[in-house]
């Protein structure tokens, strides 16, 4: 004959909680606090965009009207130089 208590049946993980002193999500009722919504990523880039269209918009504003006053000041007239415009082509090249 056995001795002993015999072994129980192995538990399923996901039945023994849901079993146990926790109840479903659901059946725990609402939580505190209010809620946000994530949003669409969409939504984001647009705002990322509209966001950088402005950043540059008064960065341009602020160069033109420095460079206004830098020119009002002096007898001559400024040139200003500006880099050229980097050549698509090259600017790949190397990375491989």
């Amino acid at each position: 004959m056995a001795q002993g208590r015999p072994k129980a049946a192995a538990k399923r993980p996901g039945r023994a909680a849901a079993a146990g002193g926790t109840p479903a999500r659901g059946a725990r009722g609402p939580r505190k606090g209010g809620r946000t919504i994530a949003p669409k990523k969409l939504r984001v880039i647009q705002q990322q965009k509209l966001k950088k269209r402005l950043e540059v918009g008064i960065r341009m504003k602020i160069e033109r009207e420095a460079l206004q006053r830098a020119a009002a000041g002096l007898p001559k007239k400024l040139a200003v130089v500006a880099a050229p415009p980097a050549a698509k082509g090259k600017a790949r090249k190397g990375r491989g």
